[in-house]
């Protein structure tokens, strides 16, 4: 099943529940909102992961906690959720459908508001071809819209998908992912729409690099969410640190379009991660002066084997392509 068969209704969805997602009250207040992103340790032990995740926090609006992201085997996202609120930070977990079928996932979802979370991401997730253990059975029971409309239902109605009632309903703030940069680049943003339908608050970009069909897209967009329940768009930024491993990327990952002048860029640039950086800190310009986009994930691949783990070489990227397109860490831009 993909999301590009799922079919849902016209029409605008019901009112919602409102959320108590610190995400949704910097979204809403119209501040450009940061989010950075980890995956879990790749660790029986957590408290590496916890030290580096508060460095982190530091220079970002909420943590996102990704599921096996890349189809690659890292600590479970409900353990590293468990392990980050413990340690009081905010955190938003990926609940992806590739390795759990509806029953885990609502569990899961559930299991998540348990521990104080109130935003959950959702996706489809990458096919385990792309990862580190190809020979695993995928799962797929649903796609991300469908998982959209069962959180949505839980979390208004306190019902499962099965129709059985829960005693406490999840407080959540549900949010999913938009491919503009893969084809068919025309219907890309009905697809958003559809989620927005489904139950997400937010929608946030597949990383951007091809600015044309970003801006394509954007324009779509803009056009069809003006008949649509008010929704926040944020874009996907990713630091690259040299012409390798960008290619490495954009080879391997759906969704990805990465363009030669960029990846020039990379390879004659004296210093690759630097140019990276200018080159996220250019878009994230871009993004902040962009009518209908409200903040951005900000995302540095590194030369780690766990590319996203958490890290103060991670912490000190993010900061400095903030800093290079203005928008000011510490106490000032903070909530």
């Amino acid at each position: 099943m993909t999301e590009e068969a799922t079919l849902l209704p016209a029409g605008k969805a019901p009112a919602r529940r409102v959320s108590e997602s610190r995400l949704k009250t910097v979204l809403d207040s119209g501040r450009f909102a940061i989010i950075a992103e980890v995956n879990g340790a790749d660790s029986a032990s957590a408290t590496e992961f916890v030290d580096s995740s508060k460095v982190v926090a530091g220079v970002a609006d909420i943590v996102s906690i990704t599921d096996h992201s890349g189809a690659n085997v890292h600590m479970g996202n409900i353990a590293a959720t468990a392990h980050l609120r413990n340690a009081g930070l905010d955190v938003m977990p990926t609940f992806g459908c590739r390795d759990r079928n509806r029953l885990a996932l609502q569990g899961d979802l559930l299991g998540a508001a348990s521990l104080g979370v109130r935003n959950a991401l959702i996706v489809t997730g990458n096919h385990v071809e792309v990862g580190d253990s190809p020979y695993a059975r995928p799962v797929f029971d649903l796609d991300s819209p469908r998982l959209l409309a069962i959180a949505d239902r839980l979390r208004n109605e306190g019902l499962l998908d099965n129709g059985r009632a829960v005693e406490v309903a999840p407080d959540l703030y549900l949010g999913a992912v938009v491919h503009p940069f893969a084809p068919p680049y025309d219907d890309r943003p009905r697809q958003a729409i559809r989620k927005v339908r489904a139950g997400a608050d937010f929608i946030i970009s597949q990383h951007i690099f091809d600015l044309p069909r970003w801006r394509e897209f954007l324009t779509e967009i803009n056009r069809l969410r003006t008949d649509e329940r008010p929704f926040h768009l944020l874009g996907g930024i990713a630091i690259m640190p040299n012409e390798t491993i960008a290619r490495n990327v954009n080879a391997g990952l759906r969704g990805f379009s990465i363009p030669e002048s960029l990846l020039t860029r990379l390879r004659q640039a004296k210093d690759p991660q630097d140019e990276g950086i200018e080159i996220a800190a250019e878009l994230l310009t871009e993004l902040t002066e962009t009518d209908g986009v409200s903040g951005c994930l900000l995302a540095p691949v590194t030369s780690r084997q766990n590319a996203l783990s958490a890290s103060v070489e991670q912490s000190e990227l993010i900061t400095e392509v903030r800093r290079r397109a203005g928008i000011p860490v510490g106490t000032e831009a903070l909530v």
